[in-house]
Protein backbone atom coordinates (compact mmCIF):
# COMPACT_ATOMS: atom_id res chain seq x y z
CA UNK A 1 0.00 0.00 0.00
CA UNK A 2 2.67 2.16 0.67
CA UNK A 3 4.40 1.78 -2.62
CA UNK A 4 1.31 2.13 -4.26
CA UNK A 5 0.89 5.67 -2.37
CA UNK A 6 4.16 6.42 -3.45
CA UNK A 7 3.59 5.92 -6.93
CA UNK A 8 0.26 7.77 -7.52
CA UNK A 9 2.28 10.22 -5.67
CA UNK A 10 4.83 10.38 -8.34
CA UNK A 11 2.76 9.97 -10.72
CA UNK A 12 0.36 12.98 -10.31
CA UNK A 13 3.40 15.43 -9.35
CA UNK A 14 5.02 14.58 -12.93
CA UNK A 15 2.13 14.84 -14.70
CA UNK A 16 1.49 18.17 -13.00
CA UNK A 17 5.22 19.22 -14.28
CA UNK A 18 4.11 18.34 -17.86
CA UNK A 19 0.89 20.25 -18.25
CA UNK A 20 2.62 22.73 -16.75
CA UNK A 21 5.78 22.46 -18.86
CA UNK A 22 3.97 21.67 -22.53
CA UNK A 23 0.42 22.82 -22.09
CA UNK A 24 1.06 26.38 -24.02
CA UNK A 25 -1.80 28.35 -22.52
CA UNK A 26 -2.55 30.89 -24.67
CA UNK A 27 -3.11 33.78 -21.87
CA UNK A 28 0.62 33.01 -21.18
CA UNK A 29 1.32 33.19 -24.76
CA UNK A 30 -0.30 36.34 -25.53
CA UNK A 31 1.60 39.54 -25.82
CA UNK A 32 1.34 42.06 -23.17
CA UNK A 33 0.58 45.28 -24.01
CA UNK A 34 3.94 47.30 -24.21
CA UNK A 35 5.60 49.70 -25.51
CA UNK A 36 8.17 50.52 -27.76
CA UNK A 37 11.60 49.62 -25.86
CA UNK A 38 15.03 51.63 -27.09
CA UNK A 39 17.86 49.28 -27.47
CA UNK A 40 21.41 50.79 -27.37
CA UNK A 41 22.91 47.65 -28.39
CA UNK A 42 22.79 45.88 -31.55
CA UNK A 43 22.64 41.83 -31.46
CA UNK A 44 26.70 40.94 -32.32
CA UNK A 45 26.89 36.87 -30.52
CA UNK A 46 23.83 35.66 -32.79
CA UNK A 47 21.71 36.54 -35.60
CA UNK A 48 19.18 34.11 -37.12
CA UNK A 49 19.01 34.04 -40.76
CA UNK A 50 16.40 31.36 -40.98
CA UNK A 51 12.68 32.42 -41.71
CA UNK A 52 9.62 32.03 -38.76
CA UNK A 53 7.35 28.86 -39.18
CA UNK A 54 3.87 29.08 -40.03
CA UNK A 55 3.58 28.04 -36.14
CA UNK A 56 5.70 31.15 -34.92
CA UNK A 57 3.81 33.44 -36.88
CA UNK A 58 0.37 32.23 -35.97
CA UNK A 59 1.41 32.08 -32.35
CA UNK A 60 2.60 36.37 -32.86
CA UNK A 61 -0.79 37.11 -33.78
CA UNK A 62 -2.91 35.04 -31.21
CA UNK A 63 -3.58 37.78 -29.14
CA UNK A 64 -6.26 38.31 -31.89
CA UNK A 65 -7.67 34.72 -31.91
CA UNK A 66 -10.06 35.35 -28.81
CA UNK A 67 -11.87 38.45 -30.41
CA UNK A 68 -15.16 38.64 -31.79
CA UNK A 69 -15.33 38.94 -35.53
CA UNK A 70 -16.20 42.77 -35.45
CA UNK A 71 -12.87 43.33 -33.68
CA UNK A 72 -11.33 41.85 -36.82
CA UNK A 73 -12.12 44.02 -39.32
CA UNK A 74 -11.72 47.39 -40.80
CA UNK A 75 -10.23 49.72 -38.03
CA UNK A 76 -10.91 47.76 -35.61
CA UNK A 77 -7.96 45.30 -36.74
CA UNK A 78 -5.79 48.57 -37.15
CA UNK A 79 -6.53 49.27 -33.80
CA UNK A 80 -6.52 45.57 -32.07
CA UNK A 81 -2.98 44.83 -34.18
CA UNK A 82 -1.68 47.65 -32.53
CA UNK A 83 -0.84 46.58 -28.90
CA UNK A 84 1.01 43.48 -30.86
CA UNK A 85 3.26 45.52 -33.18
CA UNK A 86 4.17 47.85 -30.39
CA UNK A 87 5.89 45.24 -28.40
CA UNK A 88 8.85 45.98 -29.94
CA UNK A 89 12.90 47.55 -29.72
CA UNK A 90 13.81 50.42 -31.70
CA UNK A 91 17.30 51.50 -32.45
CA UNK A 92 19.37 55.14 -33.04
CA UNK A 93 19.37 56.31 -36.38
CA UNK A 94 23.13 55.88 -36.59
CA UNK A 95 22.36 52.31 -35.87
CA UNK A 96 19.73 51.64 -38.73
CA UNK A 97 22.94 51.48 -41.33
CA UNK A 98 24.24 48.78 -39.67
CA UNK A 99 20.91 46.78 -39.38
CA UNK A 100 20.47 47.24 -43.05
CA UNK A 101 23.79 45.14 -43.70
CA UNK A 102 21.55 42.24 -42.24
CA UNK A 103 17.89 43.69 -43.38
CA UNK A 104 18.39 45.14 -46.43
CA UNK A 105 21.34 42.72 -47.78
CA UNK A 106 21.36 41.25 -51.02
CA UNK A 107 21.40 37.33 -50.16
CA UNK A 108 22.11 36.38 -53.72
CA UNK A 109 24.92 38.90 -54.24
CA UNK A 110 26.41 38.52 -50.60
CA UNK A 111 25.20 35.14 -49.48
CA UNK A 112 26.68 34.56 -45.88
CA UNK A 113 29.53 33.20 -45.06
CA UNK A 114 32.71 33.02 -42.25
CA UNK A 115 35.11 35.80 -42.42
CA UNK A 116 38.22 35.34 -40.37
CA UNK A 117 39.89 38.77 -41.39
CA UNK A 118 37.06 40.39 -39.45
CA UNK A 119 36.50 37.52 -36.87
CA UNK A 120 32.42 37.26 -38.23
CA UNK A 121 31.65 33.28 -37.99
CA UNK A 122 28.53 31.85 -39.65
CA UNK A 123 27.78 28.52 -38.92
CA UNK A 124 25.74 27.11 -41.92
CA UNK A 125 23.86 23.95 -39.97
CA UNK A 126 22.16 26.41 -37.98
CA UNK A 127 22.04 29.23 -40.57
CA UNK A 128 23.06 31.68 -38.01
CA UNK A 129 26.10 34.05 -37.59
CA UNK A 130 27.40 33.26 -34.24
CA UNK A 131 29.76 36.27 -34.11
CA UNK A 132 29.08 39.45 -36.09
CA UNK A 133 31.14 42.66 -36.34
CA UNK A 134 29.28 45.66 -38.45
CA UNK A 135 31.47 47.08 -40.95
CA UNK A 136 29.35 49.40 -43.16
CA UNK A 137 31.20 52.51 -42.66
CA UNK A 138 34.21 51.10 -43.04
CA UNK A 139 34.72 51.32 -47.02
CA UNK A 140 35.85 47.68 -46.69
CA UNK A 141 35.80 45.26 -49.71
CA UNK A 142 35.60 41.85 -47.38
CA UNK A 143 32.67 39.60 -47.72
CA UNK A 144 31.38 41.55 -44.69
CA UNK A 145 30.21 44.85 -46.34
CA UNK A 146 27.49 42.99 -48.52
CA UNK A 147 25.56 44.39 -51.83
CA UNK A 148 22.57 45.50 -50.53
CA UNK A 149 19.04 45.52 -51.89
CA UNK A 150 18.27 49.43 -52.85
CA UNK A 151 14.77 50.70 -53.18
CA UNK A 152 14.50 52.75 -56.38
CA UNK A 153 17.58 51.04 -58.36
CA UNK A 154 16.45 48.39 -61.04
CA UNK A 155 16.96 44.96 -61.13
CA UNK A 156 17.97 42.30 -63.77
CA UNK A 157 16.21 39.05 -64.58
CA UNK A 158 17.51 37.12 -61.29
CA UNK A 159 16.03 40.36 -59.31
CA UNK A 160 19.42 41.39 -58.19
CA UNK A 161 20.45 45.10 -58.68
CA UNK A 162 21.94 45.61 -62.11
CA UNK A 163 25.75 46.14 -61.97
CA UNK A 164 26.23 50.02 -62.38
CA UNK A 165 23.34 50.74 -59.49
CA UNK A 166 24.66 48.22 -56.89
CA UNK A 167 26.20 49.54 -53.22
CA UNK A 168 29.14 48.13 -52.03
CA UNK A 169 30.57 51.06 -51.16
CA UNK A 170 28.65 52.67 -47.88
CA UNK A 171 30.38 55.80 -46.79
CA UNK A 172 28.41 57.45 -49.56
CA UNK A 173 25.39 58.24 -47.68
CA UNK A 174 24.80 61.45 -50.20
CA UNK A 175 22.54 61.61 -53.00
CA UNK A 176 25.08 59.95 -55.21
CA UNK A 177 24.65 56.75 -52.74
CA UNK A 178 21.80 55.50 -50.29
CA UNK A 179 19.68 56.81 -48.10
CA UNK A 180 17.59 55.87 -45.20
CA UNK A 181 14.39 56.24 -46.91
CA UNK A 182 11.28 56.78 -44.84
CA UNK A 183 8.90 55.11 -46.50
CA UNK A 184 6.17 57.05 -44.49
CA UNK A 185 7.62 60.50 -45.11
CA UNK A 186 8.70 62.04 -41.50
CA UNK A 187 6.83 65.53 -42.18
CA UNK A 188 3.95 63.60 -42.50
CA UNK A 189 2.95 63.22 -38.54
CA UNK A 190 6.28 62.45 -37.03
CA UNK A 191 9.14 64.55 -37.37
CA UNK A 192 10.84 65.09 -34.38
CA UNK A 193 12.80 68.11 -33.41
CA UNK A 194 16.53 66.96 -34.01
CA UNK A 195 16.01 64.80 -36.66
CA UNK A 196 15.04 61.11 -37.25
CA UNK A 197 14.69 59.71 -33.51
CA UNK A 198 12.71 56.10 -32.28
CA UNK A 199 10.19 54.71 -32.23
CA UNK A 200 8.66 55.91 -35.80
CA UNK A 201 11.80 57.57 -37.20
CA UNK A 202 13.72 54.90 -36.90
CA UNK A 203 11.08 51.66 -37.54
CA UNK A 204 12.92 49.65 -39.91
CA UNK A 205 9.22 48.05 -41.16
CA UNK A 206 9.13 51.39 -43.20
CA UNK A 207 12.78 52.70 -42.97
CA UNK A 208 14.52 51.24 -45.94
CA UNK A 209 17.31 51.47 -47.62
CA UNK A 210 16.76 53.84 -51.03
CA UNK A 211 18.59 55.40 -53.56
CA UNK A 212 19.66 59.20 -52.42
CA UNK A 213 18.78 60.63 -55.59
CA UNK A 214 15.55 59.19 -56.22
CA UNK A 215 14.43 60.31 -51.93
CA UNK A 216 15.68 63.50 -52.42
CA UNK A 217 14.95 64.73 -55.73
CA UNK A 218 11.74 62.70 -56.50
CA UNK A 219 10.44 61.63 -53.84
CA UNK A 220 10.63 63.87 -51.06
CA UNK A 221 7.81 64.19 -49.10
CA UNK A 222 5.27 63.43 -52.21
CA UNK A 223 2.44 61.21 -51.44
CA UNK A 224 2.56 57.99 -53.68
CA UNK A 225 0.49 57.34 -56.91
CA UNK A 226 -0.12 56.69 -60.60
CA UNK A 227 1.79 59.65 -62.43
CA UNK A 228 0.19 60.74 -65.80
CA UNK A 229 2.72 59.45 -67.94
CA UNK A 230 1.50 61.45 -71.00
CA UNK A 231 2.17 64.52 -69.04
CA UNK A 232 5.06 67.49 -69.79
CA UNK A 233 5.88 67.68 -66.29
CA UNK A 234 6.54 64.43 -65.54
CA UNK A 235 9.95 63.34 -64.52
CA UNK A 236 11.99 60.06 -64.90
CA UNK A 237 14.58 59.49 -62.61
CA UNK A 238 16.09 57.74 -65.39
CA UNK A 239 17.35 60.81 -67.04
CA UNK A 240 19.84 60.83 -64.44
CA UNK A 241 21.21 57.62 -64.22
CA UNK A 242 19.57 54.42 -66.15
CA UNK A 243 19.64 52.01 -63.29
CA UNK A 244 17.02 54.50 -61.69
CA UNK A 245 14.73 54.42 -64.97
CA UNK A 246 11.12 54.11 -64.15
CA UNK A 247 11.06 55.86 -60.51
CA UNK A 248 8.62 59.02 -61.00
CA UNK A 249 7.67 62.47 -60.20
CA UNK A 250 4.52 64.56 -61.86
CA UNK A 251 0.70 65.17 -62.28
CA UNK A 252 -1.05 61.92 -60.81
CA UNK A 253 -3.58 60.34 -63.19
CA UNK A 254 -6.02 59.98 -61.11
CA UNK A 255 -7.77 62.66 -59.19
CA UNK A 256 -10.14 63.46 -56.33
CA UNK A 257 -11.76 66.26 -54.96
CA UNK A 258 -9.86 66.24 -51.72
CA UNK A 259 -6.53 66.33 -53.51
CA UNK A 260 -4.06 68.81 -51.53
CA UNK A 261 -1.21 68.67 -54.59
CA UNK A 262 -1.17 67.91 -57.99
CA UNK A 263 1.97 65.89 -57.89
CA UNK A 264 2.76 62.42 -56.98
CA UNK A 265 5.58 59.82 -56.73
CA UNK A 266 5.27 56.58 -58.11
CA UNK A 267 8.20 54.08 -57.94
CA UNK A 268 9.09 51.40 -60.60
CA UNK A 269 6.61 48.49 -60.56
CA UNK A 270 9.32 46.41 -58.45
CA UNK A 271 9.13 48.85 -55.47
CA UNK A 272 5.60 49.16 -55.47
CA UNK A 273 4.08 46.29 -53.41
CA UNK A 274 7.06 46.65 -51.02
CA UNK A 275 6.45 50.15 -50.43
CA UNK A 276 2.44 50.11 -49.98
CA UNK A 277 2.77 47.48 -47.64
CA UNK A 278 4.96 49.44 -45.31
CA UNK A 279 2.52 51.99 -45.67
CA UNK A 280 -0.06 49.46 -44.01
CA UNK A 281 2.65 48.24 -41.59
CA UNK A 282 2.51 52.10 -40.62
CA UNK A 283 -1.14 52.53 -40.51
CA UNK A 284 -1.45 49.85 -38.21
CA UNK A 285 1.19 50.07 -35.44
CA UNK A 286 0.92 54.33 -35.29
CA UNK A 287 -2.56 55.34 -34.83
CA UNK A 288 -5.37 56.23 -32.00
CA UNK A 289 -8.44 54.34 -33.02
CA UNK A 290 -8.92 53.68 -29.45
CA UNK A 291 -8.98 56.77 -28.56
CA UNK A 292 -6.88 56.47 -25.30
CA UNK A 293 -3.27 56.30 -26.64
CA UNK A 294 -0.41 58.61 -26.07
CA UNK A 295 0.55 60.04 -29.29
CA UNK A 296 3.85 62.67 -29.41
CA UNK A 297 5.83 63.41 -32.30
CA UNK A 298 7.88 60.25 -31.69
CA UNK A 299 4.85 57.71 -31.56
CA UNK A 300 2.46 59.23 -34.16
CA UNK A 301 -1.20 59.22 -35.34
CA UNK A 302 -1.54 58.05 -39.03
CA UNK A 303 -3.89 57.80 -41.82
CA UNK A 304 -4.00 56.51 -45.26
CA UNK A 305 -6.62 58.41 -47.34
CA UNK A 306 -7.78 58.36 -50.80
CA UNK A 307 -5.93 61.25 -51.86
CA UNK A 308 -3.08 63.24 -52.72
CA UNK A 309 -2.20 64.53 -49.12
CA UNK A 310 0.41 67.58 -48.49
CA UNK A 311 3.70 67.35 -49.90
CA UNK A 312 5.24 70.87 -48.50
CA UNK A 313 5.64 71.98 -44.32
CA UNK A 314 5.88 69.54 -41.73
CA UNK A 315 2.73 68.56 -40.06
CA UNK A 316 2.34 67.01 -36.48
CA UNK A 317 -0.20 64.57 -35.34
CA UNK A 318 -2.15 64.45 -32.07
CA UNK A 319 -4.81 62.24 -30.60
CA UNK A 320 -7.67 64.02 -32.44
CA UNK A 321 -5.79 65.07 -35.43
CA UNK A 322 -4.17 61.75 -37.78
CA UNK A 323 -1.78 62.96 -39.91
CA UNK A 324 -2.77 61.37 -44.04
CA UNK A 325 -0.75 59.51 -46.72
CA UNK A 326 -2.21 58.80 -50.01
CA UNK A 327 -3.32 57.80 -52.32
CA UNK A 328 -4.59 54.83 -50.96
CA UNK A 329 -6.57 53.35 -53.81
CA UNK A 330 -3.31 53.50 -55.82
CA UNK A 331 -1.80 51.72 -52.93
CA UNK A 332 -4.39 49.22 -53.00
CA UNK A 333 -3.54 48.90 -56.87
CA UNK A 334 0.20 48.33 -55.83
CA UNK A 335 -0.25 45.72 -53.20
CA UNK A 336 -1.93 43.45 -56.26
CA UNK A 337 0.70 44.42 -58.89
CA UNK A 338 3.61 43.26 -56.87
CA UNK A 339 2.82 40.95 -54.38
CA UNK A 340 4.76 39.30 -51.39
CA UNK A 341 7.91 37.99 -52.63
CA UNK A 342 10.85 35.95 -50.62
CA UNK A 343 13.35 38.84 -50.52
CA UNK A 344 9.97 41.03 -48.95
CA UNK A 345 9.30 37.81 -46.36
CA UNK A 346 12.98 37.45 -45.26
CA UNK A 347 13.37 40.57 -44.73
CA UNK A 348 10.27 40.81 -42.08
CA UNK A 349 11.82 37.85 -40.49
CA UNK A 350 15.49 39.07 -40.07
CA UNK A 351 13.86 42.62 -38.49
CA UNK A 352 11.80 40.20 -36.44
CA UNK A 353 14.49 37.55 -35.15
CA UNK A 354 16.85 40.02 -34.67
CA UNK A 355 16.04 43.74 -34.48
CA UNK A 356 12.58 45.06 -33.30
CA UNK A 357 10.74 41.43 -32.62
CA UNK A 358 8.02 42.73 -34.19
CA UNK A 359 6.27 41.95 -37.87
CA UNK A 360 4.50 43.60 -40.55
CA UNK A 361 1.40 41.87 -41.05
CA UNK A 362 0.78 42.56 -44.19
CA UNK A 363 3.53 41.11 -45.22
CA UNK A 364 2.66 37.46 -43.05
CA UNK A 365 -1.41 37.88 -43.99
CA UNK A 366 -1.27 39.98 -47.63
CA UNK A 367 -5.38 39.24 -47.97
CA UNK A 368 -5.66 41.25 -44.82
CA UNK A 369 -5.18 44.50 -46.55
CA UNK A 370 -8.60 43.57 -48.05
CA UNK A 371 -10.20 43.43 -44.79
CA UNK A 372 -8.99 46.29 -43.58
CA UNK A 373 -9.51 48.44 -46.53
CA UNK A 374 -11.63 46.19 -49.19
CA UNK A 375 -15.31 46.62 -49.65
CA UNK A 376 -16.88 43.22 -48.66
CA UNK A 377 -17.43 43.63 -44.54
CA UNK A 378 -17.68 40.14 -44.26
CA UNK A 379 -14.13 39.66 -44.77
CA UNK A 380 -12.31 38.86 -40.88
CA UNK A 381 -8.84 38.40 -40.26
CA UNK A 382 -9.39 34.66 -38.64
CA UNK A 383 -6.24 33.53 -36.74
CA UNK A 384 -8.58 31.03 -34.63
CA UNK A 385 -8.09 28.02 -37.49
CA UNK A 386 -4.69 28.48 -37.89
CA UNK A 387 -2.81 25.10 -36.21
CA UNK A 388 -1.00 25.57 -33.28
CA UNK A 389 0.82 22.30 -33.15
CA UNK A 390 -1.65 21.04 -29.66
CA UNK A 391 -3.92 18.37 -31.34
CA UNK A 392 -6.14 18.77 -28.05
CA UNK A 393 -6.23 22.77 -28.84
CA UNK A 394 -6.96 22.13 -32.58
CA UNK A 395 -9.25 19.54 -31.60
CA UNK A 396 -11.24 22.15 -29.71
CA UNK A 397 -10.85 24.94 -31.85
CA UNK A 398 -12.64 22.50 -34.42
CA UNK A 399 -15.48 21.99 -31.85
CA UNK A 400 -15.80 25.30 -30.22
CA UNK A 401 -14.24 27.69 -33.07
CA UNK A 402 -12.83 30.92 -31.28
CA UNK A 403 -13.94 29.53 -27.99
CA UNK A 404 -11.80 26.73 -28.46
CA UNK A 405 -8.60 28.03 -26.68
CA UNK A 406 -10.79 29.17 -23.98
CA UNK A 407 -11.93 26.05 -23.31
CA UNK A 408 -8.68 24.33 -23.24
CA UNK A 409 -7.50 26.66 -21.00
CA UNK A 410 -10.31 25.80 -18.50
CA UNK A 411 -9.87 21.82 -19.21
CA UNK A 412 -5.79 22.58 -18.55
CA UNK A 413 -6.58 24.19 -15.15
CA UNK A 414 -9.48 21.51 -14.20
CA UNK A 415 -6.80 18.91 -14.98
CA UNK A 416 -4.04 20.59 -12.39
CA UNK A 417 -6.63 21.29 -9.90
CA UNK A 418 -7.82 17.54 -9.99
CA UNK A 419 -3.85 16.51 -9.98
CA UNK A 420 -3.13 18.00 -6.61
CA UNK A 421 -6.15 17.28 -4.83
CA UNK A 422 -4.81 13.73 -5.26
CA UNK A 423 -1.22 14.77 -4.45
CA UNK A 424 -2.39 16.78 -1.00
CA UNK A 425 -4.85 14.00 -0.40
CA UNK A 426 -2.48 11.09 -1.12
CA UNK A 427 0.76 12.89 0.89
CA UNK A 428 -0.85 13.89 3.86
CA UNK A 429 -1.75 9.74 4.47
CA UNK A 430 1.85 9.30 3.91
CA UNK A 431 4.22 8.79 6.91
CA UNK A 432 6.97 10.92 6.90
CA UNK A 433 9.88 8.90 5.86
CA UNK A 434 7.64 7.58 2.91
CA UNK A 435 7.18 11.30 1.99
CA UNK A 436 10.56 12.27 1.80
CA UNK A 437 11.01 9.55 -0.61
CA UNK A 438 8.29 10.03 -2.94
CA UNK A 439 9.74 13.44 -3.12
CA UNK A 440 13.44 12.43 -4.13
CA UNK A 441 12.16 9.79 -6.67
CA UNK A 442 9.69 12.45 -8.12
CA UNK A 443 13.10 14.98 -8.26
CA UNK A 444 14.48 12.62 -10.26
CA UNK A 445 11.53 12.41 -12.24
CA UNK A 446 11.00 15.92 -13.03
CA UNK A 447 14.97 16.82 -13.77
CA UNK A 448 14.99 13.85 -16.12
CA UNK A 449 12.34 15.23 -17.94
CA UNK A 450 13.62 18.90 -18.03
CA UNK A 451 17.02 17.86 -19.27
CA UNK A 452 14.88 15.72 -22.22
CA UNK A 453 12.94 18.70 -23.01
CA UNK A 454 16.57 20.89 -23.35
Amino acid sequence: MKKIKRNILSLALISTFTLLGGSSLPVLNAAEPSGPRFANKLPTTSIDLSDSTEEEINRYYSPLSSLPASEKQGTNLLKNLKPILQNFDYYSYDNVWKIYEITDRDWNLSPAVSDSENGITFDSESNTYTKYSYLSNAKSDSSSNPYVHTLYRNVDKNGSIVEEGRIKEWGDHNATGTNREHVWCQSRGFKAPSGAEGPAGTDVHHLISGDGRVNQSYHNNSPYGFVDKTSSKTKDAGDDKSFLKGNLLGPQLHKHAEDVTNMVFEPQDSDKGDIARALFYMAACYNNFSGTDTITEYNPNLLLVDYATDDGAAEASSATHPVCMGILSDLLEWHKMDPVDEYEIHRNNLIYKNFQHNRNPFIDFPEWVDVVWGNDSSKVADVSSDKSGNPLKDALRGMFGEAGDTVYVIIIVAAIIVILSIIILVFVTMSKKNKKKALKKVAKAAKRSYKRRK
